[in-house]
């Protein structure tokens, strides 16, 4: 069970080692990238106001009961 816990340490330790320190990376963006991320963001909006749209009853309601004066 020790030698066990040892080698996953020792593998946690190298894996850490390996994401800190880095070899040299040759590589570019591609210029779609740009073009991706930005359909990206749009598609987030899109979605989240048809979101909106679809619960738009219940968000209503909800902040109604939220902020609603309690009758005594």
């Amino acid at each position: 069970m020790n030698a066990r816990k040892n080698a996953l340490t020792v593998a946690m330790t190298a894996v850490a080692l390996a994401l800190i320190f880095p070899r040299r990376v040759y590589g570019y963006i591609d210029p779609g990238t740009g073009s991706y991320v930005f359909q990206l963001i749009i598609a987030a909006f899109v979605a989240v106001s048809f979101a909106v749209k679809i619960f738009w009853h219940n968000i209503k309601n909800f902040l109604l009961r939220l902020f609603a004066k309690k009758e005594q």
